[in-house]
C-alpha cells in the first residue's frame, strides 16, 4: 500500500497565515518609521521657533548719559553742557518783550555734531524733556524767545558733514517738574532712528 503523499507546504492553510502575520508587522514598522521622523522635525521645529522668540524678546536697554558726557546716537554727535531753569527770559531789545511763564523754562546748551556724509539739519524737535511721571514736553517755539536768543537758539541750524553748532533749546514746563531727562533723537521724524538718553535732574 502507497504511503500518502504529503502535501505541499504552500497548500497548507497555517503557512499562509504566517506569511500573512510576517507581511502585517513588516508594513506597520515601515509606516512607524516616517510618523517617528515627521515627529522629530516637528519637535526641531518648535525648539527653534522657541530660539527665535527668545531671541526676539532680549532688548538692549537704552543706555543714560549724564551732563557733560559725549555720545553719539545715529550719525548725531550730541554733548550736554549745561541746564538751567528760569522763571523768565529778558530781551535786550526794546521792541522784544520779556518771555514769562506760568510754569518754568528748563533751558539745554548743547553742541550737536554731524557724523553724516552729507549737509543735515539740527532741529529742536529731535529733544523732549520726560519727567518722573512719564510726561513728555515739546520744545518751545515762540517768536519772541527765539529773537532773544538770536544765533544760539537750535531750531533749524544747517550743518556741514564734520561741523558741530553749540546752541540753546528751551522747554516750558509745570512747576512740579523735578526730576527729568532729555530724550535725544538722531533725526526727525522718519529719519529718528536712533534715540538716547541724557539724566538731567
Amino acid at each position: 500500500m502507497e504511503g500518502k503523499k504529503k502535501k505541499s507546504i504552500f497548500k497548507r492553510w497555517w503557512f499562509w497565515v504566517i506569511v500573512i502575520i510576517i507581511i502585517i508587522a513588516a508594513t506597520s514598522g515601515n509606516d512607524n518609521e516616517p510618523k517617528q521622523a515627521t515627529t522629530k522635525q516637528e519637535d526641531q521645529a518648535v525648539v527653534g521657533e522657541n530660539k527665535e522668540e527668545e531671541k526676539e524678546e532680549v532688548v538692549e536697554e537704552e543706555p543714560i548719559y549724564n551732563i557733560g558726557d559725549s555720545f553719539k546716537t545715529g550719525d548725531l554727535g550730541v554733548t550736554i553742557l549745561e541746564v538751567e531753569e528760569k522763571k523768565e527770559f529778558k530781551s535786550d531789545n526794546e521792541f522784544i518783550e520779556n518771555v514769562t511763564t506760568d510754569g518754568k523754562f528748563i533751558a539745554v546748551t548743547a553742541t550737536l555734531t554731524n557724523n553724516d556724509t552729507k549737509p543735515r539739519t539740527f532741529s529742536s524737535m529731535q529733544f523732549n524733556i520726560i519727567d518722573n511721571q512719564g510726561r513728555k514736553f515739546d520744545t518751545y517755539t515762540d517768536a519772541k524767545l527765539m529773537m532773544i536768543l538770536g544765533d544760539k537758539d537750535i531750531f533749524l541750524e544747517e550743518c556741514n558733514p564734520g561741523m558741530s553748532r553749540t546752541g540753546i533749546f528751551v522747554f516750558e514746563v509745570p512747576e512740579d517738574v523735578n526730576e527729568y531727562s532729555l530724550k535725544v533723537y538722531s533725526g526727525v521724524g522718519f529719519e529718528a532712528k536712533t534715540s538716547a538718553t541724557v539724566k538731567l535732574k
